[in-house]
């Protein structure tokens, strides 16, 4: 996943990934981040970078679900990780911290995948495809 112009691994595939506010019960969200109101991001082949700032490996792509065309603010709940309702309530307190991991293709090699997912699980706001990762 990119967003804020940083890789991050996720624990979970992107239409799973679980907000991680605490809601009223003292219990974590079950709500998910890619809800049906809100902009999706795309699948994308980007080249495959050693860390932020470097140079890409020659000849190497990798698919990455991109969020760096959406606002700012959306980019913020992403990677504060709470969904709509919870990223609102900013006074929520989080039961969880982010399971983001900044990515790191020399660590995550396994992860790199060289085409785009195929399987939508999910369409987005005004027809707009989402598509998952398929592992």
């Amino acid at each position: 996943m990119q967003l804020l112009y940083i890789r991050y691994l996720a624990n979970h595939p992107v239409d799973e990934i679980q907000c991680v506010a605490q809601t009223r019960r003292r219990h974590r969200c079950t709500s998910p981040l890619l809800a049906p109101e809100t902009l999706a991001g795309i699948w994308t082949l980007l080249p495959v970078t050693t860390a932020h700032g470097q140079l890409p490996l020659p000849g190497e792509v990798m698919a990455v679900y991109a969020l760096t065309g959406l606002p700012y603010a959306e980019q913020l709940r992403w990677r504060a990780q709470r969904c709509p309702e919870h990223a609102a309530i900013p006074t929520a307190a989080d039961v969880a911290v982010p399971e983001w991991e900044p990515f790191d293709p020399l660590l995550h090699h396994e992860h790199v995948h060289t085409r785009v997912p195929t399987l939508t699980r999910r369409q987005g706001l005004a027809g707009r495809g989402r598509k998952a990762a398929k592992s």
